[in-house]
Parts: C-alpha cells; structure tokens; sequence
C-alpha cells in the first residue's frame, strides 16, 4: 500500500497536485549540531501515522522515521496531538543532511504532505568581533544591539564561540538578569541590551556571544573578545635621578578629562591605584609630592622631592572616567646613588693611624678640601665616608668611603694537624695581664665564641711563662678544625688575645711520607757498589796487562841467557839448568794468570 501510495505521491509531484497543510518551512542548522523540524497538521488527523522523507519520497529508503517506529540512531520525532504539530529532531548534522524533506501524514489515497527546506551554516561566530579591554578588579560593559521586532525575545550570553551550544551554556539570560558577578540592563524603550562583569580576573578574558532567540531561524549573535590585564600598562616611560634630587613625572591626558580627578600611585595594578594613591588634584600636596594640573596642556605634573633610591619603582598616572575602568599611563622611575669621583672600600686596624685619600677634579683646586686623618681607629669608626673639594656636593666632585674596621690581636696564626694526634696551641698575651683569667674559645667571630675549656677534656690549658700560655688537644678530631681564640684578658681588649685558624686532615693525607723517600736511597747504594766493583775489575785487567808486559821482557832476557849458555856449554852448565828452570817457571806463571784475567774480562 505504501509503495502504492509513494508512487501516485511521485506522480503528483511531477503534476503539481501535492496536497499540501503549509507552504515551504525553511529551516537552518550547525554542521555537528541537531535541527529540530516542526509541522502542523488539520484536525482530525491526530490518530493518523506522520513521517519525514527526504527527497521525491518515492521508495521505503527515502522514509527517514515514522511516529510507528519514532527513534533511531539519526532521527527521533514526536506527535503533540493536543497542539496537532509533530516534531522531527535530526543529530549530528553533515554537509549531505541539507536539502528538501517532506512532513508527511499517511492517510488513504495520497498523503498529505509539507515541504521542508534544511540549510547548514558552520558552528561558528562571527565575522566581526569586538575587543574590549580591562583591568583585573574592574568591571567590565560590553552592549548589544538588536531589531525592535526583537525587542521580546530572550536574550543571553555565553562563552565561547560556538551559537549551537551558546543557550544551553548560557552565563545568564533576560530572564534571569543578574547572576553573581554578571548583570544584564535592558531598558524598556531601548534596542540595546548591556552585559556587565565585575570584579574581573585574568581568567574572564576569552570570546563571548551575545545571543538573540528567533523560532523560526537561527538566534542572532554578537561577539566580544575581552582582554584582562593584570597590570599597567603596554608602553612604559622610564625615568633617572639621583638621590636628594627632585623629579618630575609627566601624565598626559585627553581633552575630555581636562575636570576629571587626577592621581598618582605606586605599583602596576590599576584596580586599587585610587585607593592607593600618593596624591590627587583634590589634595596636590602631601609631604615630598606635589601635583600640578596644567589644563591648557592635557598634562599634570607629579614632583618628588629628596629622592632616595627606596622611591625607585613602577607608577602608575591615573585620570579618573565614568566608564568601567579610569585611565592609565605608566612610569619606571630609578634613582641611582648620588655618585662621586670613585667610591672605595677601605679597611683599618683598632688603635693604627690611617688617613683617607680624596680626589677631585682639577677645576675645583681651589675649593674648600674635604681630607680625614685617623690617628687612632677605635670599632665605632666604620661607617661611610664622603671627602671632596665641592661645598655643593655635586655630582662628581667628591669621593664616597665605605671604611671597615677590623679588631685584630697579638698575632694571627695557621696550624695544621692530624686527626687521631696530639697538638699544641701557643698564645702569647701581655706580661701585666698574667694574673688574668685564661681563655680559650672556638668560633667565627671572638664575641660569638664557644668555650673549649668547660665540656671538653681532650682540651688542656698550661701556663708556659708569665706571657705565654700552651693549649694542648690530646686526640685531635676531625670537627676540631676552625678558628679559636685565646689569651688572658676576658674584656677582649686590642692586642690581649691571639687568633688560630687550624685545620685538621686525616692521617692518609697529612704527614704520610712519600714512598720514593724509601726507594731512592737503596738505589743510590746499589748504583755505588755496582761503580766499586767496577773499577776494582778494570783495575786487576790493567795490572794483568802490565804482568804481561814484564814476563815478555823477561822471555827474552831469558833466551840471551841460553843461547850465551849454548855457546859456552862447558863453562857453566849449572847456571843454565837453572835458567831453563826459572823461565819455565815463569811461562806457567804468565799462562795461569792470563787466562785467569780473560775470564774475568768476558765475564
């Protein structure tokens, strides 16, 4: 029957015979939000099936719900009877959704039938986009303007940029027109409607709709960017003096303020800067400030006089409005020391002399001097020092000293020791002060010292002379390194106590004998003896050499001797024997010993 009565409804279409409850209803939706479609039908119908279809209708596909089966993923509809409008809501909106749908009524023969036109516009807003900037702590106005067919409709605003979402997030509506730190004002006769926020923080910047409800199209929008400063301001002018100068800080301002309340205050927060304020036009002076309101000009003049370098800092003119928030201009102010020629750091000893040195220019020769001898420094001299040639004191012309005193002792001493050994500490002190108690104490500064010689029985005190008495630490610890302090005048008075820095290293570091110490002189003996042996050897080679020598010489004697023998053969035949005797005597002499010195020789 269906498929019957969409093709007499395809038939009719192409004819122009569509029946019809309504003319066109033109509906616009966000791609990604949901679209609700509404139609009316006549009395009588309530009973009767109603659908949408897309399309010409003309097959089952084209049926995109039904109020048989009223839910589906994509599509919910539901039938107000009493009203006679039933109402098709489409999610999730894409590109392919736009174009023409039908609100059918099923009924026999052709259905009747209402033409739905679906357009898609982006989920977003808008093409022009208001900036509006304040401070935090201030309030805040931004304001809207509409038709005056509007005039009833609901108005509202949200955050974000997104008009699909903006009522459902609504901050606040006409309906309900304030809502914490948000107001709505809206007169009667006028077409504007003002949003108002107060006590504003940074977290309040961002994009905000502004929106109109319209039932039968999309809710008109507008849209403010709102900025939220925490400080003052974007272009800052900055301003040099010197200590016990006078400055003057210049604000400008526009032509609408010229009877406005002016004010300058320190800091760069603008919400409490009138609060704070260190003078205004109503009061323009207040102790070292002055204020001058030159109107002709657009500017007032804030002066501070004697300057110190604690008024160095930000400041903040202020020109007070009727809108939201005053207006501000901004000013870094440094004040520098009043400077000289040089300025030195000096350091002077309790009970010496010491002369300070000032230089000046050359062109103030003949001024006034300014030049300070000390002929014996006592602990309250220490302080700061200003010498020059220039009565004036400008800048320039004098030189600033910063004079330390120290408060020194009999002597200062350095000692080492060894963790686990004993040690001897020596202090010397003044003969007339024998009679005074002894001390000795460990600390960084000798008024702020700990005494060694109540809770520490490692520590003795002796008395080595009428002048000099000996600390001894029997087993020197690793924490017993630092600075004492000992002598014989409990009133610390300059020159009655010595001062010893020890330091204490552990017996692997201090005192541990370098093992060449034992290598060396073996090394050196063994070098020694190797040098004896030597020349003794060389020595017995030259005396075997010269043996030779003298056994040749005595070979050849020899053979003289037997040939004047031979020759007289009969004369003396004893004497020859014993020549013969004694040279072969020698031969074996020579041999054995030659052959004893090569050995030695090779060897």
């Amino acid at each position: 029957m269906r498929r019957l009565q969409n093709l007499l409804f395809t038939f009719c279409i192409a004819l122009r015979c569509v029946t019809s409850a309504v003319g066109v209803i033109h509906v616009t939706g966000y791609v990604g939000s949901a679209v609700k479609v509404s139609c009316s039908y006549d009395q009588g119908y309530e009973s009767y099936e109603k659908y949408l279809c897309k399309n010409d209708c003309g097959s089952n596909d084209d049926v995109l719900i039904t109020t048989s089966n009223p839910v589906t993923s994509k599509y919910r509809i539901h039938d107000d009877k009493t009203a006679r409008i039933f109402t098709t809501s489409i999610s999730d909106l894409r590109s392919v959704d736009t174009g023409k749908y039908w609100c059918g009524v099923s009924r026999t023969g052709i259905d009747i039938y209402t033409e739905v036109e679906l357009k898609l516009v982006q989920d977003s807003c808008c093409n022009s986009v208001k900036e509006v900037e304040s401070y935090a702590g201030y309030s805040v106005s931004f304001s809207c303007l509409y038709e005056s067919q509007y005039q009833n409709s609901l108005k509202y605003i949200c955050r974000g940029t997104r008009p699909s979402m903006c009522l459902q997030q609504a901050l606040i509506t006409s309906y309900n027109k304030q809502n914490g730190r948000f107001r709505f004002d809206e007169e009667n006769m006028s077409t504007q409607l003002t949003t108002k926020i107060s006590s504003l923080t940074q977290s309040d910047s961002g994009r905000y709709l502004c929106g109109i409800q319209r039932n039968s199209d999309l809710h008109l929008f507008c849209a403010f960017e709102l900025k939220v400063k925490d400080h003052c301001c974007d272009t800052v002018t900055n301003i040099e003096s010197y200590e016990g100068y006078s400055e003057s800080i210049n604000c400008p301002y526009e032509n609408q303020y010229q009877n406005s309340l002016k004010y300058i205050c320190r800091g760069n927060q603008p919400s409490t800067c009138l609060q704070r304020a260190l003078i205004t036009s109503n009061n323009r002076e207040n102790g070292r400030f002055r204020l001058n309101d030159v109107k002709m000009s657009r500017i007032f003049t804030v002066t501070i006089s004697s300057l110190t370098q604690s008024d160095s800092g930000h400041y903040l003119c202020g020109v007070q409005t009727n809108s939201d928030h005053d207006v501000f201009s901004a000013v870094e102010l440094r004040v520098k020391e009043w400077c000289c020629v040089r300025s030195t750091k000096i350091t002077g000893t309790v009970g010496q002399p010491l002369t300070l040195q000032c230089p000046y220019p050359q062109q103030h020769q003949d001024n006034r001097k300014f030049l300070l001898t000390i002929t014996k420094i006592q602990e309250d001299d220490a302080g700061t020092y200003w010498c020059g040639s220039d009565s004036q004191w400008r800048v320039g012309n004098y030189t600033k000293i910063q004079l330390s005193v120290e408060f020194c002792c009999v002597k200062s001493a350095k000692i080492n020791g060894t963790v686990g050994h004993p040690l001897t500490l020596q202090c010397p002190y003044p003969s007339q002060y024998r009679d005074n108690r002894k001390f000795l104490c460990k600390g960084d500064q000798r008024n702020n010292c700990t005494d060694m010689l109540k809770n520490q029985s490692r520590f003795t005190l002796q008395d080595a002379s009428s002048s000099t008495l000996i600390v001894i630490i029997s087993k020197l610890e690793a924490a017993d390194a630092g600075t004492y302090w000992c002598g014989s005048d409990s009133q610390w008075g300059v020159g009655n106590y010595t001062k010893i820095q020890l330091s204490v290293f552990p017996q692997s570091t201090l005192g541990k004998k370098n093992p060449a110490l034992y290598v060396i002189p073996p090394v050196l003996l063994l070098i020694c003896i190797l040098v004896l042996v030597y020349k003794y050897r060389h020595s017995r080679i030259e005396e075997a050499v010269l043996s030779l020598r003298r056994n040749a010489s005595r070979k050849k004697s020899s053979k003289k001797v037997i040939g004047a023998a031979q020759s007289e053969i009969y004369k003396n035949q004893g004497v020859v024997t014993s020549n013969d005797q004694s040279t072969s005597n020698v031969y074996e002499e020579v041999d054995v010993e030659v052959h004893y010195e090569n050995l030695t020789a090779s060897e």
